[in-house]
């Protein structure tokens, strides 16, 4: 990448089992000094590691600043699944790196409940992973070659993998996303109260089932509009999709992404080639 000023490259973990955890990598980077990339980035069921080397992140209620800090080696920080959409600005120059995990993936590589090792989100100086994870991030840092970075990770990664065993859990998320029941539908199938259903997701994903499933929703519909070349009426986009209306469709995507689907959709820009999409602001 000589003489490139910047760059955002996504990729599978080259390990097959890997992919049932993690969902990509990404490496976003600028040299252009002086400069601060803007965007909005959109609720997701996925969760995710950043990783910013010489930089240092502050986070407000729904926005985060990065700024470069030389005397910060790396600046580790977590995102777990987020109800409403967040701003993001980001000042050049940045190097960094994400780790985006499948909806249970990062519980496949921790000892505890996610609600012990993590007690808000986002979070920033996230250690858990300690000096072994630091000394990996040097090897990644110092080589240019992509596929030889993403090598280096899948390693810590393979190391570290422990499944998860709650396999209560594991079934309602694939049900999901497989049948996109409601809640009380969902513990009715699955054979387990609804309070159970509550505390499973609260203690393994920080978050709700109502609140999950609202966010399925509301990927698949983006996922599904951005893959078609020809674009849908909304109306019948809106049917698609399951909603009751075009007035539900337009309530659900204003409460999660701020703006109406007309608009939103206008705006998108997809980063990288795994499903990265973002609303990029003037600076």
């Amino acid at each position: 990448m000589t003489n490139v000023l910047e760059n955002y490259t996504s990729l599978k973990p080259n390990n097959k089992e890997l992919q049932n955890y993690i969902a990509y990598y990404y490496f976003d980077f600028s040299l252009k000094k002086n400069t601060v990339k803007k965007f909005i980035f959109y609720p997701h069921y996925r969760n995710a590691l950043t990783i910013y080397k010489n930089s240092r992140i502050s986070f407000g209620e729904n926005s985060s600043y990065v700024s470069p800090d030389k005397e910060k080696e790396y600046e580790i920080s977590y995102t777990g699944i987020h109800q409403h959409s967040r701003v993001g600005k980001i000042q050049a120059p940045f190097n960094k790196i994400g780790i985006v995990f499948q909806p249970l993936g990062i519980n496949n590589f921790i000892e505890f409940p996610l609600c012990k090792v993590i007690d808000e989100s986002p979070k920033a100086n996230f250690d858990y992973f300690g000096n072994t994870f630091n000394s990996t991030l040097k090897l990644v840092y110092s080589t240019d070659g992509i596929e030889q970075k993403v090598n280096l990770l899948d390693d810590f990664f393979i190391n570290r993998l422990n499944p998860f065993k709650e396999e209560r859990l594991t079934d309602a998320v694939r049900l999901i996303f497989e049948k996109e029941l409601a809640v009380q539908q969902l513990s009715e199938t699955l054979g387990f109260n609804r309070k159970t259903l509550y505390r499973l997701f609260k203690k393994h994903l920080n978050c709700g089932p109502k609140e999950f499933l609202t966010i399925v929703k509301f990927r698949k519909a983006l996922n599904l509009y951005q893959s078609q070349d020809t674009k849908p009426q909304l109306t019948e986009f809106a049917y698609q999709n399951e909603y009751y209306d075009q007035s539900d469709f337009i309530k659900h995507f204003k409460k999660v992404t701020g703006f109406n689907p007309k608009k939103f959709f206008s705006n998108i820009s997809h980063l990288g080639s795994e499903d990265t999409f973002w609303t990029l602001l003037g600076n």
